[in-house]
């Protein structure tokens, strides 16, 4: 299974001109050690973001600052590094942008149900939302260095295909430790199980849960593909990731330095971008080569499925701050 995990890892790097050549070392005697955590698997876009910033920061600080990087999980959960990240543990973190909202819950606001219709009314909020997400993080102890994007998710199960809200009524799924995803589970009737990313596997093969939603592209490099039967392609939340600087690290580094770490080159936000929706079509491919069954969801069916889950948006701006119903506002507005 590693191997041909890693196998279409290659032909995805492959595709989209991804390789990258091995990082400068850091000087032995480098003064800052940056230690970036992600869940993010080795052989994906996200990887190569990381490992571009890695090479451009030890390289623009002459050595420095030296990057390690901890992904696949090696750090833990997603909430566990952001918890490491806010208490000066770690360095930096990539991570989706439900994880951060552990932490900043007014950013919930971008990950409700049917919020964006396409791609690029996500980006056009997203960036129209910098300044106050900035803002958000910088009081809960991160900094904030660019976007990134897992993408649009999509429900897998091990029974059968999600036409209809009220095909999901009683079964047992996973769900994002995050208070939009789970009230959307219980919007349908769904069993919602908060499992961290490292049990899906194991419990989507010992029945503790019968299926999840993610995006293609993580639930591939996951391998949680294997542990399912069908894949319906409902778009249900578009979910961006975050990459941050954890603040008691970044404050304590001079002027100058903090100035090489914040440097975000030209295009790169968006390269990262493209590079993860490029690898959709590929997937679907792969998915029913590998024995899924796909199948995407009408115009009418979303619409079905929006109106069903239309709760869970005035939940979230019943109970947030004053900065969360504008964050709301700014996405809405796009």
């Amino acid at each position: 299974m590693k191997v041909l995990a890693n196998r279409y890892c290659l032909v995805a790097f492959l595709v989209l001109g991804l390789l990258l050549p091995a990082g400068t070392a850091a000087a032995a005697d480098a003064e800052f050690t940056l230690r970036i955590g992600s869940v993010a698997p080795k052989g994906t876009p996200w990887y190569a973001l990381l490992k571009r910033a890695k090479k451009r920061i030890q390289t623009e600080s002459n050595g420095r600052i030296k990057v390690k990087l901890y992904v696949g999980g090696k750090l833990g959960s997603e909430n566990s590094i952001v918890r490491r990240c806010r208490k000066g543990q770690l360095g930096g973190m990539a991570v989706s942008n439900g994880a951060v909202g552990s932490a900043v819950r007014e950013l919930y606001a971008t990950e409700l149900p049917y919020l964006f219709d396409n791609f690029k009314q996500a980006e056009q909020a997203l960036d129209a939302a910098k300044p106050l997400v900035r803002e958000l993080l910088a009081e809960q102890g991160f900094v904030f260095y660019m976007w990134g994007e897992n993408g649009y998710r999509h429900f897998a199960s091990q029974k059968r295909f999600f036409t209809s809200p009220s095909d999901l009524k009683g079964h047992k799924m996973r769900a994002q430790p995050a208070m939009p995803h789970v009230e959307m589970y219980k919007a349908l009737g769904a069993s919602a199980q908060t499992l961290a990313v490292s049990e899906v596997t194991t419990s989507l093969s010992n029945g503790v849960v019968t299926g999840y939603d993610n995006t293609l592209i993580y639930a591939f490099a996951t391998q949680w593909h294997n542990e399912v039967k069908y894949v319906t392609l409902s778009s249900h939340i578009y979910q961006p990731a975050v990459v941050t600087w954890c603040k008691k690290w970044f404050d304590q580094l001079p002027a100058d330095l903090q100035k090489v770490v914040m440097r975000a080159p030209a295009g790169e936000e968006r390269k990262g971008r493209l590079a993860v929706r490029a690898l959709n079509n590929i997937l679907k491919k792969k998915y029913v080569e590998q024995g899924v069954e796909v199948k995407e969801l009408s115009s009418g069916q979303k619409a079905a499925f929006k109106r069903a889950t239309a709760k869970v948006e005035k939940k979230f701006a019943g109970s947030t701050s004053a900065r969360g119903k504008k964050l709301l506002s700014i996405h809405k507005s796009k």
